[in-house]
Formats: C-alpha cells, structure tokens, sequence
C-alpha cells in the first residue's frame, strides 16, 4: 500500500502534551489502517485507543468506528517509516514526536491538513459510558487509583461509602493500620469495607469479623469433609497410560468396560459415559467409593496400560493397586 498524494495529520491534545494524529490516507479502495507509539502510562494508551474509536475522528481519518489500534511502535522512526510506506494512515504520538512527524512530512513534500483539536475532557465524556461506568465521575474514579477499577468495582465501592480516590485511600490505611489484609487490593479491600460496616453495628473490629468468619468457614468445610469421609471412605483412580503415568482414561476402554458396584449404586461405563463414573484427573478417573464396592475394569488398548488404584480417602494409604495390559481384567472388592 503506497501513499496517496495528500498526507492529513489529526491532533489531540492530551495528558502532559499527548496527541493523536492522522496521516497518510490509504490509496483508494483500500482500508485505512491506525498507528501509535507504545506509552508507558496505561491511562493514555486508554484515551489516545477512545480517540481512535471515536466517530468523529474515524470519518476523518476514513478509518472504521469502535474500532482499536491496528498497530503499536516503540520508536518514532518505526512509526514513520511505516507512514512512508503506507503502511499507517492514522496515527498516535505525544506532542513531540508530532512536531517531528509533521518535519518530516514536510520535508518528504508530503502536504497534510490538521484535524480539530480535542482535550482529554471530551474524550472521557465520549468513552466513560461506552466502557459500562456510571458516570463520568466514577470513571475518573476508576482511573485515579492503581490498578484501574472495573465498574462494578466502582459500584461495589460506592455501595461501602467509598466514591473517590481520597477515600479510596483513607479506607486503604485504615485497612493497613488494622493489620486485615496480607497484601493492598481492591478485592481485600472491599471485604474489608463490608467487615467494618457490620462490625461497627456490632462494636467488633474488621478484623474480628473476618476472623470469625474464617473460623466458621473453615468449620463448616471441615463439617463437609468429615460428612463426605463418612459416605465414602475410599476412593479409586482408573488410570490409561505408559510408564505409571496416566494419558486419557477412556482411552483403555474403546470396546470393553467399567463395571462399578458403589454400596447400593450400580454402573456400567464404556467409552461413551465414562464421565459419568467420575471426573478425569491427572491421576486417572476418579471415582468416590462407599464402604461396600467392587470394581471391574478391562483393558482393550494394545499399548497402553491400564491401571486401578484403591486409596483410604482420609489417609491416602493405598489399599490396592494393579495394572493390565490388552484384554487383561482387574477385579477388586470390599
């Protein structure tokens, strides 16, 4: 793609002398496509892509709406050789690196015309509801802390009576100063916004509603896992592979079966439902067993080897453990 005869260069102005451009149309018949130098600042490289998704700016520079960058460079000689070969029509910098394309434009005989010039503020008022904030607001919320918030971050925050970066902060040092949280994140943070609420209903620190909380959580969950021991006490991993490691359970099962009697349950599995048995793992197919079983596998692979292994769930002692080859059968009963 070659340039046409008239270059046309667009100019944002926006955080510390940043600029968007425009330059080289694409021949006719051709899509245009867009350029940007690479910024370390995350929040410009959001303005100068809302810019170039912008309606406006895409009539301009022939380029389609809503659409984001087509290619980022690290240097500005990057970026102008590509303008010289066509490869880039509409184009990102900052403010510098603008007056030195606009040079070498110029001394390329290269004409250009200048697109109107637009502030950060427009380009927010344009992108903040387009990215689901809202208001204008709590977008410029979102950016004034780091990392970024996601809007419903926001609207978590603003629920817990934080709706601005200087509470933002006061909340992070009160969470600091109460020992909560092991490291600074918007997640630990609002838990710790909604512990502080329902302590202070109570007279409980933050703290101590979270400690209570884990504590019951975590006696629930060990509840839930002696329930879980008392039902199924065993658990066997029916395992197809080579070298004592597993590949694809379902593989050893192509034309024979799983035959699984599990207390008053009964299975029969071929390739088709194996699923159904239990979850595959890196162990082989899992399957929880009550004090009462029997198992019954056959092995119809020529290669690979097929393998069942009987644990105690609570200890992870092996109770049983053999393998077979094509057409073997593996039997075992409690």
């Amino acid at each position: 793609m070659g340039l046409s005869s008239r270059v046309r260069l667009a100019v944002l102005t926006l955080l510390s002398g940043l600029t968007l451009g425009s330059a080289a149309l694409a021949d006719e018949g051709q899509a245009a496509r867009s350029c940007a130098l690479r910024l370390a600042d995350p929040r410009k490289d959001e303005l100068q892509s809302a810019y170039r998704s912008a309606q406006d700016f895409s009539a301009f520079a022939s380029l389609a709406p809503g659409k984001d960058l087509d290619e980022v460079f690290d240097s500005a000689d990057a970026l102008f050789a590509a303008i010289q070969t066509g490869r880039c029509q509409a184009v990102v910098t900052d403010g510098a690196t603008a007056a030195v394309l606009a040079s070498a434009l110029a001394r390329e005989g290269l004409a250009h015309d200048v697109f109107a010039v637009r502030s950060p503020d427009q380009v927010i008022d344009g992108l903040w509801a387009r990215a689901g904030y809202p208001s204008r607001a709590a977008f410029v919320f979102s950016r004034s802390v780091s990392p970024s918030l996601d809007p419903g971050e926001v609207k978590a925050l603003a629920g817990l009576g934080v709706a601005d970066a200087g509470a933002y902060r006061d909340a992070l040092k009160r969470m600091d100063a109460a020992g909560y949280a092991p490291v600074r994140s918007t997640a630990w943070l609002l838990d710790f916004l909604q512990d502080e609420k329902t302590g202070a209903a109570s007279g409980r620190t933050a703290l101590a509603v979270r400690q209570q909380r884990v504590a019951a959580e975590r006696a629930r969950s060990e509840a839930a896992r002696r329930a879980e021991l008392a039902e199924f006490p065993y658990v066997a991993f029916i395992s197809c592979g080579m070298n004592g490691a597993n590949i694809a359970a379902p593989a050893c099962f192509t034309d024979t079966d799983l035959e699984i009697r599990n207390g008053s349950a009964y299975g029969l599995y071929r390739i088709g439902n194996l699923g159904e048995a239990g979850p595959e793992t890196n162990r082989g197919l899992m399957i929880k067993l009550r004090r009462s079983f029997s198992i019954r596998a056959q092995n119809s692979d020529d290669t690979l080897v097929l393998g069942v292994e009987v644990q105690d769930a609570a200890t992870r002692q092996v109770l049983f453990q053999q393998q077979a080859s094509q057409y073997r059968t593996i039997r075992f009963s409690r």
